[in-house]
């Protein structure tokens, strides 16, 4: 699929060619014209604003509604099976404070990472930083999809709200898309590791009727990213493939309009290749993004650990390799489950793999609790923050600093016509003097 190649945006920082810097920069900018770009554009506008509908929200609310349910019959199947809940219990054989401190500490420092990376993205994509606007999209992205099936919520409303805080459409769709491909690099290595270092520890008798639903997750996610990867190395056999796999989805009734499925699939594809081709052309940054999200996910996956430690009293370092393993068995066990937040299969892989970890019952199940605040509704609470804050004060704020912007690049632009009209009104007058 060729698109035409023309300029079609110039200014102080950017000067490219469909996505393509003529200065050999940095600069993720999709290989995709205009009218491309504003479909997608259009896209995102229409999945938030169905996102935003009474229907949707009513949707999203019943599966609130349902997660807690879930949730609430394997706490209850847990506390019946459990030993004495009470807090006093729990002081009593060797909870931390301070390490419950430590895991919020850990928490922040994961979204600071988060923003970071997505920082980087925006400031390069725009030639202007923006840490705090960096925060609030990976903030509102991880809350988007903590409430939407499969967890594809983030990305349409991330390109949205860019685009309403004075990104054009190149760099509000490059963002999100740019820190999707590096972070799903650093997650499948890191899977590929523990899936097979899993078949050579011992995980107990409950990995062992685990292990399918681990294998199955693991493959569905391989199976998207070596599609993509193969697509972009051979486009033709790649596209007879999607072909294929499509007509064979919509026989069956999983898909419905084919079209839309064929160029959703092939859009993926022509953004995963430009942000590829775009991130190896500056390594440093490049290997900055990958070492940056390699601590993101081993922190992020280092959560439970912090909740078994504080649970036992002190950091035992020793099972810190052996419950980062479980924690993403249990992200493989529940990546496929269409309910938020995996509900059902990551609590009760939690409590299956945790099961030899945890000396008693009571212990587990507040671990349980800790673990899937710090993992799931923590994350809710941030972005109904984040949300509430610009209702009420971030939109006002941008309307000023976006003012702000337009009138220093207008003192900028008269200072550089002044400028230029003082150097040709020079010239002039040396050529007078010169005849």
């Amino acid at each position: 699929m060729k698109y035409s190649a023309k300029v079609y945006q110039k200014n102080k920082y950017l000067k490219y060619i469909s996505g393509i810097s003529k200065k050999g920069d940095f600069i993720l900018y999709l290989y995709t014209a205009p009218k491309f770009l504003q479909k997608e554009i259009d896209e995102a506008e229409q999945a938030v604003a169905k996102q935003k509908s009474k229907k949707k929200k009513y949707l999203s609310i019943g599966f609130f509604i349902l997660n807690i349910i879930i949730i609430a019959v394997i706490l209850g199947y847990q506390i019946s099976q459990s030993e004495d809940m009470s807090v006093s219990a729990l002081f009593a054989s060797g909870f931390s404070l301070p390490l419950i401190g430590l895991l919020f500490v850990v928490w922040i420092i994961i979204n600071m990472l988060e923003a970071f990376r997505l920082n980087i993205f925006i400031k390069r994509s725009s030639g202007r930083a923006r840490p705090f606007l960096s925060y609030k999209v990976g903030a509102l992205g991880r809350y988007y999809d903590s409430i939407t099936p499969m967890a594809t919520g983030s990305q349409p409303f991330q390109i949205f709200y860019l685009t309403h805080r004075g990104l054009n459409a190149a760099a509000a769709i490059s963002v999100p898309m740019g820190r999707f491909v590096v972070n799903q690099l650093c997650v499948l290595v890191l899977w590929t590791i523990v899936l097979i270092l899993s078949f050579s520890t011992n995980l107990g008798m409950a990995f062992d009727y685990l292990k399918v639903i681990c294998i199955i997750g693991y493959i569905i996610n391989l199976f998207l990213i070596l599609l993509v990867v193969f697509l972009s190395v051979s486009e033709k056999t790649g596209k007879k493939l999607v072909v294929w796999s499509l007509k064979l989805l919509q026989k069956m009734k999983i898909i419905k309009n084919y079209e839309k499925q064929y160029n959703r699939v092939l859009k993926v594809v022509i953004d995963f290749q430009s942000t590829i081709r775009n991130l190896v052309k500056s390594k440093g940054t490049f290997l900055l993004l990958m070492l940056s999200s390699v601590l993101f996910n081993l922190l992020n996956y280092s959560i439970p650990f912090l909740v078994y430690s504080a649970m036992i009293g002190y950091l035992d370092f020793s099972m810190w390799a052996y419950i980062i393993m479980l924690g993403v068995l249990i992200d493989m066990a529940s990546s496929f489950m269409p309910l938020p937040g995996g509900s059902g299969v990551s609590e009760l892989s939690f409590a299956a793999l945790f099961t030899t970890v945890f000396v008693s019952s009571a212990t587990l199940t507040w671990a349980l609790i800790i673990w899937k605040f710090m993992t799931y509704y923590i994350y809710l609470i941030q972005g109904l923050i984040v949300l509430s804050y610009d209702k009420f004060i971030g939109d006002k704020k941008y309307k000023w600093l976006n003012k702000k912007w337009a009138l220093e690049q207008e003192s900028m632009n008269f200072k550089q016509t002044k400028l230029h009209e003082f150097v040709q009104d020079r010239q002039g007058k040396k050529k007078k003097l010169i005849i």
